[in-house]
């Protein structure tokens, strides 16, 4: 995984639609963001800051840029994880899940995906011992 990017919510969304099919224009990217409500220029200057952070990369293309994900969707979602859990949940991700259950707002089939990914890892760990 590269270093950490953070990522605002607003650059999000700009990152969603280029990891979705890169790489991508920025006719493109205005197209999929209209209803945003955000001017041209602010989406340049959104994807002017993923660049400067490293989470995006261009190709001149013409009059114009191609834009790249630099970073994959995956490690961004695991390092915005990591941080939420270590602001939220000093850092503790059974504290975390055991709120949700206890909240009691998980689903039959959420309850069930955990189970499985729980039992899918204590048979990876056994076979590995």
């Amino acid at each position: 995984m590269k270093a950490q990017v953070s990522i605002s919510e607003s650059e999000w969304q700009v990152m969603k639609i280029i990891w979705s099919d890169p790489p991508r224009t920025l006719p493109e990217i205005l197209d999929r963001l209209g209803d945003t409500g955000w001017s041209k220029t602010t989406i340049q200057t959104y994807l002017a800051r993923l660049v400067k952070k490293g989470a995006l990369s261009t190709k001149r293309q013409g009059k114009g840029y191609l834009y790249y994900p630099a970073v994959s969707e995956a490690d961004c979602q695991l390092a915005e994880s990591r941080t939420f859990l270590k602001r939220v949940y000093d850092g503790s991700l059974s504290k975390m899940v055991m709120g949700f259950v206890k909240s009691g707002n998980l689903s039959d089939r959420e309850l069930k995906e955990l189970k499985e990914l729980i039992e899918r890892q204590e048979e990876s760990d056994a076979d590995t011992r």
